[in-house]
């Protein structure tokens, strides 16, 4: 393998720039078309390695360095490249994609993943070819954002599936959520590995190679100083102590009250603190209104009984209509109601969404709740930045996706500053910090789970609950306007090459 003029070239326009053919720059990895398929699929194995449920941490960081490599050979275009990535990239959630979504769905969600890296690797290697070292090594981290982004924004499962919470394992990395989201998260772990993908798979001068060795590590050592800082920063404020319970020993959602709660009951009077909270999972019954607020009523005797503040979750029909909903029952005999705003696409349809935060005061503690879905969303565990220390999260998960349904909640609290106790049939009982530290993490089975822990009760703001997603749109006005100063730039060459025939 050898570096050798490049014989045909990626441009937005599809005609090379008029370059000089000596420029090393311009060279790009002369190889077979087989090795670079080989490469691609590589990239692609890594990729799918992080998107998994069970993610593998470190393979994202490496994924693009066979990418950048297949994409500079001289065979295969980096369309082609770049759409090979992102289809082997499917792989690991293909089956559970097609059982939750089905087919047409899955299918269509593979095509635009396909299409986003298809997009980032050709625009990274066109921004190679004209941009210094400096410059290029963004393109592909900040184009893989900006998709992101516009994934969370416009999918019906939110931020579900990003590649950010391939990190959850590696706190000092997710940190940087507090500034940008899963955007700066997905940033940050392309970014090393795109800069020695290009530095092997292109020429470029020495000054240019130490200006964007010396940018990158900047980058990087400023994430590890403020993650540092934010780790070990000394808890402040009172502590909450937790409950947490559940079981899968019903499958689906319960009709008999009394079968359910006497169960849950007892778990709760044995293991509930006064002053704490106890959370129980998501849709533990059907009931209709009447037999809700009976159902209330037996709740707010039991936190009254022990002093505790009992959240449970419980699906309601009123005269045809549905509702996915979290009571609150306070040892002092208030009643809080939220319902769901985010409903899962298909199993939900009966169900009618809410529209509203619910945040109150509980044992002196800020408290807000979301009901499992919500927490895939950012906009809405943005909601309760500034406002909660703690959210309790009832929850449903569906068995093999439990670890990454209570990490992305973990997420949450990380971009918003809050504390997480979230309750899962068929997944985990789980509590994070607001660092997303992992307090208590543990499997539900067919017998009563029990995990007790103390949650901080002190939030703290972030920047991404001040401002959202501004770090992710202006990955995307980047993109969008390096790729109209590409097209511009090539019809400009392709002039000068017209005037010079």
């Amino acid at each position: 393998m050898s570096l050798q003029p490049a014989r045909r070239s990626d441009t937005i326009t599809g005609y090379p720039p008029a370059r000089p053919a000596s420029d090393d720059r311009f060279q790009g990895l002369d190889v077979p078309a087989p090795v670079q398929v080989f490469l691609a699929v590589a990239a692609g194995a890594l990729l799918s390695a992080g998107y998994a449920l069970h993610p593998t941490w470190w393979a994202p960081w490496f994924a693009p360095v066979p990418l950048l490599m297949a994409a500079s050979g001289t065979r295969l275009s980096a369309r082609a490249v770049g759409s090979i990535a992102g289809a082997v990239a499917m792989t690991s959630l293909l089956f559970y994609y097609v059982e939750m979504i089905g087919w047409p769905t899955t299918l269509l969600i593979a095509v635009l993943r396909a299409a986003s890296w298809m997009l980032a690797v050709r625009l990274t290697v066109v921004a190679a070819r004209i941009l210094p070292l400096a410059g290029a090594v963004f393109v592909l981290p900040g184009t893989i954002a900006a998709s992101e982004l516009l994934a969370l924004r416009g999918s019906p499962h939110g931020a579900a599936g990003s590649l950010a919470y391939s990190q959850m394992d590696v706190p000092g990395v997710v940190q940087i959520a507090a500034l940008g989201g899963v955007c700066a998260v997905v940033f940050l772990v392309l970014l090393p590995g795109a800069l020695v993908g290009l530095c092997l798979s292109r020429r470029f001068p020495h000054a240019e190679h130490r200006t964007a060795r010396a940018l990158v590590g900047v980058i990087i050592l400023a994430v590890a100083l403020f993650s540092a800082a934010r780790i070990h920063a000394p808890p402040s404020g009172r502590t909450v102590p937790v409950t947490l319970i559940a079981t899968n020993r019903y499958d689906g959602v319960a009709t008999e009250w009394e079968d359910v709660w006497s169960m849950y009951r007892s778990a709760i009077t044995e293991s509930a603190t006064p002053g704490g909270l106890v959370v129980l999972p998501e849709k533990l019954v059907l009931l209709d209104r009447d037999d809700a607020a009976r159902a209330a009523q037996d709740v707010l005797a039991v936190a009254h009984t022990t002093g505790a503040t009992v959240v449970i979750g419980l699906e309601i029909h009123d005269h045809g209509v549905y509702s996915n909903r979290a009571l609150l029952a306070a040892p002092d005999g208030s009643a809080t109601w939220y319902d769901k705003q985010r409903l899962v696409p298909g199993w939900e349809a009966r169900n009618s969404p809410g529209y509203s935060p619910v945040f109150l005061e509980v044992v002196n503690t800020r408290v807000g709740i979301a009901i499992c879905k919500d927490m895939h969303f950012p906009e809405i565990g943005r909601q309760y930045a500034g406002n909660a220390a703690i959210m309790v999260v009832p929850a449903y998960d569906f068995g093999r996706d439990g670890w990454m349904g209570a990490r992305m909640t973990a997420l949450r609290a990380v971009e918003n500053g809050y504390s997480v106790a979230r309750s899962a049939r068929n997944g985990l009982v789980s509590a994070y910090d607001r660092r997303g530290r992992v307090l208590v993490e543990r499997p539900v089975g067919d017998r009563i789970t029990v995990a007790t822990t103390i949650l901080p009760a002190a939030g703290a703001a972030t920047l991404y609950g001040r401002v959202g997603d501004v770090f992710g749109w202006l990955c995307v006005g980047g993109t969008v306007l390096l790729w109209i100063w590409l097209a511009l730039a090539q019809r400009r060459e392709r002039a000068t090459l017209r005037m010079h025939r």
